[in-house]
């Protein structure tokens, strides 16, 4: 799965560095360039295919909230979260208006900054990679919260004889494994038959949460792993 490309646009060069390096601690994403004016953010954007703007509302250049609903109409599928300050509160709402993903008002933690790009990958991913036809509830879950909810919603709301808490169990050991899993392996980890691991793994994998891989062997047909994309 290739990585999010990002434009970190900001006037302050330090502040681009440390996010720049934020973004190296947080997997799924690549730097693809910086900007300090906003004429050099519309440059980027017309040269390059970028998936994420981290944007200094008040970037030099750039227009504000006006800025934000030009970038949003010439460029629909560019995604962006706001790292501003938040002393105006006309700005902030005018931002969450225009579509901005997210709002993070400065100074903020890396815990915070983490947390709103690993929701963003997996809001990208659920609407990207999705080959199934959409279920309302699925939906619903998906966009209905600021931050696209953190629990059940990643994985979107679950079908009939898909349990809730088995299907975060399932999450919850994925995320800790560095390679990928087959069904029988996760069942044995998780103490459930072989049949339940993998209509779960499908599950995630229909989602557009997992993926599979292939693991060729000299006998027999190939093992079919899992592993998460997010």
């Amino acid at each position: 799965m290739p990585s999010l490309a990002v434009l970190i646009a900001d006037e302050d060069p330090m502040l681009r560095a440390l996010y720049a390096d934020y973004l190296k601690g947080i997997p799924g994403y690549a730097l693809a360039a910086e900007a300090d004016f906003g004429r050099a953010l519309d440059s980027v954007l017309r040269a390059q295919a970028i998936d994420l703007v981290l944007l200094d509302i008040f970037l030099k250049g750039f227009g504000q909230v006006e800025g934000l609903r030009r970038t949003r109409a010439l460029y629909p599928r560019v995604d962006l979260i706001v790292l501003s300050e938040g002393r105006d509160p006309d700005v902030v709402r005018g931002a969450l208006c225009q579509g901005a993903f997210d709002y993070l008002i400065k100074p903020f933690t890396f815990q915070r900054f983490k947390a709103a790009l690993e929701a963003y990958r997996i809001y990208n991913l659920g609407l990207t990679q999705r080959k199934a036809a959409w279920q309302q509830e699925e939906l619903d879950c998906l966009v209905r919260s600021s931050m696209r909810a953190r629990t059940v919603c990643p994985v979107l709301v679950p079908p009939k004889g898909v349990q809730v808490k088995l299907l975060n169990d399932v999450m919850s050991l994925l995320r800790t494994l560095d390679k990928p899993v087959s069904a029988i392996d996760l069942g044995n980890k998780l103490k459930i038959s072989r049949p339940t691991a993998r209509r779960y793994l499908e599950h995630l994998v229909d989602s557009g949460v997992a993926e599979v891989e292939y693991a060729f062997r000299r006998v027999g047909r190939p093992v079919k792993l899992y592993r998460l994309k997010i």
